[in-house]
């Protein structure tokens, strides 16, 4: 039994409530307890501030692919099977220390020396700080549904789900639809359907049959990516799409409005 189109969708966007709360509290810390006239002494305390803030989005995204994974199954027709969703990875300190920096006080300093006033480089790092930051906290439950597709045997495969505004990257993965396990790339251009980028909305979700239907915008950029590509491959093809995306595509679609 195929899931319903609801689910995803709602999924995604829990998931992007949690993140854009948490960039709330990262903008916060920056903001208040950023000194940009001694950004060296006060930088410290502020990375210690917003530490525990990404390592508490990353459990509740991963919480909340837990539970949809486990709902995704029983909707699907399959459950007691004794199938646990599996943890994400740990997300290692020097990594997320690094992170921080590097669209904190580094990304401020890159600003400054660009000819930026002090107000316009805070919120140049916060910009990247909070891509960076969602990104990481994000991560938790995306890792979550890929290793648990990978390890459940009942599962086929995913779909990647975005929003009504995808970047054209994205819209190029999703135009993929149901993605079999067993055939990941396939000489595909658009593989790498499980790869992400700072400020990205999109999610995964699970497959349990070889015919679930396409999620929200899926099927149209299908479509649109057989006619925009059409004579062309690889390299090409992705070119191809992009330009026509950024051009035209982009502006005639709309979010999905699925409750």
């Amino acid at each position: 039994m195929a899931v319903s189109p609801e689910a995803p969708q709602r999924f995604r966007r829990i998931q992007a409530l949690m993140a854009a709360r948490m960039a709330q509290q990262v903008l916060r810390v920056w903001r208040e307890l950023m000194n940009p006239a001694k950004v060296d002494s006060t930088w410290p305390a502020v990375r210690a501030a917003l530490i525990p803030i990404v390592q508490q989005g990353r459990r509740q995204s991963a919480d909340l692919a837990r539970v949809a994974y486990g709902d995704a199954r029983r909707e699907a027709g399959i459950d007691g099977d004794g199938f646990d969703p599996q943890d994400p990875l740990p997300l290692l300190l020097s990594r997320l220390e690094s992170a921080l920096d590097v669209t904190g006080p580094v990304e401020f300093k890159k600003a400054i020396a660009a000819g930026k006033t002090p107000r316009q480089a805070m919120e140049a790092a916060a910009v990247r700080m909070v891509g960076s930051t969602q990104y990481l906290a994000l991560e938790g439950g995306r890792q979550t549904m890929q290793r648990s597709i990978e390890e459940d045997r009942q599962a086929t495969g995913w779909s990647r789900v975005t929003d009504g505004d995808p970047c054209a990257w994205c819209a190029m993965l999703a135009s993929r639809g149901p993605v079999y396990k067993s055939a990941k790339t396939a000489g595909d251009p658009r593989r790498g359907g499980s790869t992400y980028h700072d400020h990205c909305a999109c999610q995964a979700w699970p497959a349990f049959t070889n015919n679930e239907p396409f999620i929200g915008i899926a099927e149209k950029l299908y479509d649109d990516w057989l006619r925009e590509t059409r004579g062309r491959g690889g390299k090409h093809a992705v070119n191809a799409f992009r330009s026509w995306w950024e051009s035209e595509g982009r502006a005639a679609y709309t979010a999905p409005t699925h409750p």
